[in-house]
């Protein structure tokens, strides 16, 4: 069996909490929607785009989004021009570099805490970590930089829209969301390698309403052979990337709450690949799923989102992940596994990371506690968001 910090039964309950009758339904504001800023898609290249728009185009809500859409259209040209220093300079080495065959990767549903878990463990230096320039600007980050930040800077806010967390193109984040980008991108040869774009689960952010067309996406075993290929080549070339950039020969450490319904492909990957998986109250993951869903789905939106759409989509999000995971987690080997609460991780971060890294027989933590209680340090203010609004629902 697995190592675990925390109870199954907890997490069984988890799931049939959520999933009763008279479900919750999310109220929207309908803020920000002629924003330009915080979108997930601020980085994608105009063949991507233009692959996603033929596919798609006839599905989106042209008003209010045509601004949005204009907008990215020649932000994905200019990016299509960032992008050729790493095309020119950079291809060769990504295809031969090789990737770590130990990665780690953090599971669990969104809204559970594995931001703060990806902030924490990402202080070890050992690692090659996803920062917000590689996941937003995935085409162009190896060779511009800090001048590629410094040229975004106006389209990323200081704080998350959803938490007020710190934000920075410094800060960990998400490998999906670069995958989202690059599929569509010539990756690998001229425009005969073009494929349509958007092949990820997070494309429901941007077309709400037409969401059980990218659900096969999140375990990839329903999708096309066409569509499995095209996130494989997004997925390994862009970790390639990362991997050369922290010198070729770290572990990756990858935080994205969808791979908690891949890991079955996970393991064909990396046989060897470590996992910690974290969850929390359902109540708290569904009030801040929704809180998030009003907060920040507006930034990406394509299509109007009603609040019935929202509700299946976090409900269902979190059914499929819970099922998903707990059908394979007996596929990974004894020792590759621990499973944390939120609680014991907001309760005692240090002695919560020190267990992690003695049960998956990760060395070296002494060293990298300075760091980490550090970080905690520069938390000793933070507030989380005030979820009251959401109580009547749940």
């Amino acid at each position: 069996m697995p190592d675990q910090v925390g109870g199954m039964e907890d997490q069984q309950a988890e799931c049939r909490c959520i999933d009763v009758q008279g479900s919750p339904t999310v109220t929207l504001t309908h803020r920000h929607t002629f924003a330009l800023k915080n979108n997930m898609l601020s980085g994608v290249t105009l063949p991507a785009w233009l692959s996603f728009l033929w596919r798609h185009g006839g599905r989106l809500d042209w008003w209010p989004y045509a601004p949005r859409i204009g907008f990215l259209t020649l932000l994905s040209a200019v990016n299509s021009l960032l992008a050729v220093p790493d095309w020119v300079l950079m291809r060769r080495r990504v295809a031969a570099t090789h990737l770590h065959p130990d990665p780690v990767f953090i599971l669990g549903h969104p809204r559970t805490g594995t931001t703060h878990l990806h902030n924490l463990l990402s202080r070890d230096a050992r690692f090659a970590c996803v920062d917000t320039l590689a996941a937003g600007f995935p085409s162009a980050f190896l060779t511009l930089g800090p001048a590629l930040a410094r040229l975004a800077a106006p389209l990323l806010d200081p704080t998350r829209p959803m938490d007020a967390m710190a934000l920075s193109f410094q800060t960990p984040a998400e490998d999906e969301i670069a995958v989202c980008a690059l599929t569509g991108t010539w990756i690998h040869g001229p425009p005969n390698s073009v494929r349509p774009g958007g092949t990820s689960p997070y494309m429901p952010l941007v077309m709400m309403r037409d969401q059980a067309l990218f659900q096969p996406y999140y375990q990839l075993e329903s999708a096309s052979a066409a569509d499995t290929a095209r996130w494989l080549d997004a997925f390994t070339w862009f970790l390639k990337k990362v991997t050369l950039r922290a010198g070729g020969h770290k572990p990756l450490l990858l935080k994205s709450p969808v791979h908690t319904a891949r890991v079955p492909l996970l393991l064909k990957l990396f046989p060897r690949a470590k996992f910690i998986y974290i969850h929390r109250d359902p109540y708290t993951v569904f009030s801040s799923a929704a809180h998030m869903a009003d907060s920040y789905y507006p930034y990406t939106a394509l299509q109007r989102m009603t609040p019935p759409d929202v509700t299946r989509f976090i409900l269902d999000q979190f059914s499929l992940l819970h099922d998903a995971y707990q059908a394979a987690k007996p596929l990974i080997p004894p020792g590759n596994l621990v499973e944390v609460s939120f609680a014991e991780l907001e309760a005692d971060a240090v002695g919560t990371l020190r267990s992690i890294y003695d049960r998956l027989g990760l060395a070296g933590f002494d060293r990298v506690e300075p760091d980490v209680q550090h970080y905690c340090s520069t938390l000793a203010d933070f507030k989380k968001n005030d979820l009251e609004r959401w109580e009547s629902w749940v």
